[in-house]
This record gives C-alpha cells, structure tokens and sequence, in this order.
C-alpha cells in the first residue's frame, strides 16, 4: 500500500517568525511531508523564510493561506491539535507516537488528516484546540518543556514517517467519518436544538457546550450517523412548532 503523504495538513497558525515557518516547511520534507496550510502568518511570503527552508522551498511555493483554522481544515476526517495548555475540561490526549500511529491509519482508509500547530509564544487557544478530535503532547523535561515551532514539526513528522511502514491496520467502519466542517455543523445544530428544548441556558451554558463539544469530535459520527443524528434533531424542532 502506497502511504499517502497528500492526505497529511500540517496547519500553521498566526506564525509570527516567518524565518519558522521555512523551517518547518524543511523538518517536513526531510520527513516525506509537503502539504503546508498557513493561516493568518505575520509576514509570508519572505526571505528568510525561504533561506531557512533550504532545499524545501517547494513546500513554501505550494503553501495555501487561510483566514481562519475552520477554512484549513474544512475537509479533513481528523484533526489534531498540539497542545501543552492546561484545560478545565480535558480532552483526549495522545504523545507523538502514539498519533502518528493513529494518523497513519486514518490516511490508510484514505482519510485526510490536520496537524495544527499554534503560534509560538502561546500556542493555540482553548477555543482553538476545541475543533480538533485529539491533542498531541510531546513528552519533554518536566523542568523545562520547551520546544520551538520547527522542533515540534520535526518531532512528530518524524514520528509519522517512522510508523508508516505499518500497514497493517485496516478500516472497520462501513460508512465514511464526516469531516470537520460537517461535524461542525452538526454540533451547532445539537447546542441550537438543546437551547430551543430548554436544556442549555444560553445566557449561563456553564461548561456543557464544551462537554458537548468534546462528545461528538471524541466519538466521530460517520456520515450515516450524522444524517441521523440530523434528521432526529430536525424532528424535535418541528415538533416544537
């Protein structure tokens, strides 16, 4: 089976160094990887940019510029957010090795997959990290955790490149995961409909709209589903009517 590296969104968002984004751009092509989404980069395209690319500027030429994290991964199955951010609600955590073994069985059932990576001083919001399925942590010194934008790329596009000779894995599901935006989607109609029904507050939702957030991308509905799920949503709010 030919490993396709197409499907794999390495996701950059607000960068403000443009000399780090043609290092990462270099860590991914060193690790078989071309496909760059920047969204909303401080400066690109640039020149240093480019010199720190070295011979992956390729990957800076091809790169595709987003206003917005959604409008990047829009049609990706899974998304997969890097994170060293304390949460009050948490979310399902994996180190590298692990979600390179989880990503490249996605990308085997022809899956498209997203990596997102947050801006270097802050990383990515809660709301951010919020759109994706998984948060990836790499293991590091407790005492001093820290890890530039090019390192973390290299990391776990490493780690990808390395658990991709196995293939052994096969899909189980008979219909096709929805992607992001479709999963969106069918979170807002689930928090519009329990607002209609009375069961969230809208002025005090407290945490349960995140608690809902983290259900569906933790269980991730296949197609049938989410047309059921849907349909039955619909069924309430004509019923109120």
């Amino acid at each position: 089976m030919t490993f396709e590296t197409n499907l794999i969104n390495i996701v950059l968002v607000d960068t403000i160094h443009p000399g780090n984004i043609g290092s990462v751009a270099r860590a991914m092509k060193t690790m078989g990887l071309q496909r760059l989404s920047l969204v909303n980069p401080r400066v690109f395209p640039s020149g240093e940019s480019t010199a720190l690319a070295g011979n992956a500027t390729d990957v800076l030429e091809n790169a595709n510029i987003f206003d917005s994290i959604k409008d990047a991964i829009k049609d990706s199955t899974f998304v997969y957010a890097t994170s060293a951010r304390d949460r009050s609600i948490q979310w399902p955590i994996m180190n590298a090795e692990q979600a390179a073994n989880d990503i490249c069985n996605v990308v085997n059932s022809k899956k498209e997959v997203s990596i997102v990576f947050g801006k270097e001083d802050r990383g990515l919001t809660n709301e951010e990290l919020e759109l994706a399925n998984k948060l990836i942590e790499i293991p590091a010194n407790p005492e001093y955790p820290v890890l530039n934008l090019a390192m973390s790329a290299q990391i776990i596009c490493y780690e990808i490149l390395k658990a991709s000779s196995d293939d052994s894995k096969r899909e189980w599901r008979d219909y096709p995961e929805v992607n992001s935006d479709q999963l969106q989607r069918l979170i807002d109609h689930f928090i519009e409909t329990a607002v209609d029904i009375d069961v969230i507050d809208p002025d005090n939702p407290k945490k349960i709209i995140s608690r809902i957030k983290r259900m569906f991308t933790r269980l991730q509905p296949d197609e049938m589903e989410a047309s059921f799920m849907r349909g039955f949503l619909s069924g309430i709010k004509k019923k109120l009517k």
